[in-house]
C-alpha cells in the first residue's frame, strides 16, 4: 500500500472520530423534538444546554436562552412523545447547594389541554435555594446579635422566664398548702398496701390448710360447696389485691412536663409562646394541653403576620425513638403532627429529626384582609441539643403564605404535680378495695 493512500486512511479516520466526538459534545439526536417557550423573571444562573425534567425524568434540553425587555426567555426542545399540559408548573431545579440548575416541570391535569409547539408559558417564580440559606443565616445572625446586645427578643425571653416563674411559684404555693392532705394520701395508701400484703399471705394458709383438709377450718368444711364458695371468694379477694398493685405500678410511671416554645418570625418581627403542660403516662404514650401563640400586648405589631393570637393545644400522642405522632386540637383547630428522625443511631446525625404538622382543613376566612382557602401545612428542621432543650427552623402555612418560624423549646419535668396525680389516683383504687 502507497504511503499515500495509508495517510489518507488515517486522515479518513481522524475525520471521523472528530466528527463523533463533535456530534457526543454537542449532544446532538436524531430523536424528533418540539419546542417551548419558557418565560422567567429571573433564571438564577440557568445555563444553556440544561437539562429539563418532567417529575423528575429527563424529557429535553434548553437550545437558548435571551433576554426581552424585563423578561428572561428560555427555549426548550421537547421530546416529542412527551406531553405536557396546560396547567404544568415550570421552574428552576438543582441537583445540589452547589450542583447544577434544570428546569423542573410537575406535571397539570389532561384536562387542561397539552401545550402545542411554539407555545410560550410563564414559569413559578421561586426564591433561589443559596438565596434562602442566606436569608436563614441573616436571620440567625440578627436573633444572636439580640440576644447579646439585650435587644427586644431577649427582653421578651426574660418576660416569659419571669412570668413561668410566677406560674410555677403559684403552684408550688397549691401544693404545699395541699401538702397535709397529700401526705395523708399516701399515709393512707401505705397503710392500704401493707394491709393487702397481709391479707394475701393469710390467705394463701388458709386456701393450703382447705386444700390438706387441716386444722379447725378443714375440718368445717367437709362439705364440698361450702368448701368451693370459700375458695371462690379467697380467689375474688385475691384477684382485687392485683388489680390494685397494677393500678398503682401504672400511677407510678406518670411523669409530668412543662413545655414552652418560644417563636420568632422574622418577617413579621414578632414573637410568640406556646406554654403548656404535658402528662406521660408511659413511656409511649401521653397528654398535653396548653395555650399557643400568646402574645405579649404591650408590643406594637411592626410587620403583617397572619398568626392567630391565644390559641388552645388539647392531643394526645405517641412517640418512640424513631417516630413520634399526635393528633387533636392544634391552635384551636383538629389537627395533627409527625416527627421523624432518619438516623436515629447516628450519634451526630441523631440530634436532626423532620416535623411536620397540618390543621384546619375546612379554612374559609379573611385574616388581616387576605383569604385563606387551603388548609394550614407546617414543616421543619429540629436539632435535639439534650433531654430539654431543643431548636427548630420551619417554614409554615406553605400552601398560602410561606413564612419563616425560628423556635426554642424549653421541656422540665415537675415531679410534684406527677407525685400528686400517682398518689390520688392510687389512694382512689385503695379505697375502693377496702
Amino acid at each position: 500500500m502507497k504511503n499515500e493512500l495509508k495517510v489518507g486512511f488515517f486522515v479518513l479516520a481522524g475525520i471521523i472520530i472528530l466528527g463523533f466526538s463533535l456530534f457526543m459534545l454537542g449532544d446532538f439526536s436524531f430523536e424528533k423534538r418540539y419546542p417551548i417557550r419558557v418565560v422567567f423573571d429571573d433564571v438564577g444562573g440557568l445555563a444553556n444546554k440544561s437539562n429539563v425534567k418532567l417529575n423528575g425524568v429527563e424529557v429535553g434540553k434548553i437550545k437558548d436562552i435571551w433576554i426581552t425587555d424585563s423578561k428572561v426567555i428560555a427555549e426548550v426542545l421537547i421530546k416529542e412523545s412527551v406531553k405536557i399540559y396546560k396547567n404544568s408548573k415550570f421552574y428552576i431545579g438543582s441537583t445540589s447547594i452547589i450542583g447544577s440548575k434544570f428546569i423542573q416541570i410537575e406535571q397539570g391535569n389532561p384536562s387542561s389541554g397539552v401545550i402545542k409547539p411554539g407555545e410560550s408559558v410563564y414559569a413559578v417564580t421561586r426564591k433561589p435555594l443559596e438565596e434562602m440559606i442566606t436569608d436563614v443565616a441573616e436571620n440567625v445572625n440578627k436573633l444572636l446579635k439580640d440576644l447579646s446586645s439585650n435587644g427586644e427578643f431577649a427582653r421578651n425571653i426574660n418576660d416569659t422566664v419571669r412570668n413561668l416563674r410566677e406560674i410555677t411559684a403559684n403552684l408550688n404555693e397549691i401544693i404545699s398548702s395541699n401538702s397535709p392532705k397529700v401526705d395523708s394520701i399516701s399515709s393512707k395508701l401505705d397503710d392500704t398496701m401493707t394491709n393487702v400484703k397481709e391479707l394475701t399471705a393469710k390467705l394463701d394458709s388458709i386456701v393450703s390448710k382447705i386444700e390438706k383438709g387441716e386444722g379447725t377450718i378443714g375440718t368445717l368444711l367437709t362439705d364440698n360447696k361450702t368448701k368451693d364458695d370459700v375458695k371462690e371468694s379467697i380467689s375474688n379477694i385475691k384477684d382485687a389485691t392485683k388489680s390494685l398493685k397494677d393500678f398503682v405500678g401504672k400511677t407510678s410511671k406518670i411523669k409530668t412536663y412543662w413545655k414552652w416554645d418560644f417563636k420568632y418570625e422574622p418577617n413579621a418581627k414578632e414573637s410568640y409562646n406556646d406554654v403548656g403542660l404535658r402528662i406521660n403516662v408511659n413511656d409511649n404514650k401521653y397528654y398535653y394541653a396548653g395555650a399557643s401563640n400568646v402574645l405579649n400586648i404591650k408590643n406594637k405589631p411592626r410587620g403583617t403576620s397572619y398568626e392567630l393570637p391565644n390559641r388552645i393545644d388539647a392531643y394526645i400522642g405517641w412517640t418512640y425513638p424513631v417516630w413520634e405522632f399526635y393528633i387533636g386540637a392544634i391552635r384551636s383547630s383538629g389537627g395533627f403532627g409527625l416527627r421523624y428522625t432518619p438516623f436515629y443511631n447516628d450519634e451526630f446525625l441523631g440530634k436532626f429529626s423532620l416535623n411536620a404538622e397540618a390543621n384546619e382543613f375546612s379554612r374559609n376566612r379573611r385574616i388581616k384582609g387576605r383569604r385563606f382557602n387551603d388548609a394550614r401545612y407546617d414543616f421543619g428542621l429540629t436539632y435535639q441539643a439534650n433531654k430539654n432543650l431543643s431548636g427548630t427552623i420551619k417554614i409554615t402555612d406553605v400552601l398560602e403564605v410561606k413564612r419563616l418560624n425560628i423556635s426554642t423549646r424549653v421541656l422540665f419535668e415537675d415531679k410534684d404535680i406527677a407525685n400528686l396525680l400517682g398518689l390520688v389516683g392510687g389512694a382512689g383504687a385503695g379505697a375502693m378495695i377496702k
